[in-house]
């Protein structure tokens, strides 16, 4: 297996797919894995699925995973109020990235 992702829907409406836990193998990193992966995802929810967009959030110490996610579309999204967690005794902040089709 070379990776995983969750896909759900945030809300009773079939507009949005959220995707989530996007995980790549160690050893893959850096390959393209990530990237075809979350292709493939995007064509299963825009062309299958219907929905009109796709949102994810990542933590902003994990440069690599923003980069990917912009390089298949993604865009920022301003939010009100940014997401915390606490990780490790650390505060980890999320940003929140959407996109939609044309």
């Amino acid at each position: 297996m070379v990776g995983f992702f969750t896909m759900r829907r945030p809300s009773e409406n079939f507009d949005e797919l959220r995707f989530g836990f996007v995980v790549v193998d160690p050893s893959r990193r850096g390959k393209g894995y990530g990237k075809r992966m979350l292709q493939l995802g995007l064509k299963f929810a825009f062309e299958i699925y219907g929905a009109k967009k796709v949102s994810l959030s990542v933590f902003e110490n994990n440069e690599s995973a923003y980069f990917c996610y912009k390089s298949v579309g993604f865009d920022d999204v301003i939010i009100d109020k940014t997401e915390i967690y606490y990780v490790l005794g650390e505060e980890w902040k999320c940003k929140e990235l959407m996109i939609e089709t044309q």
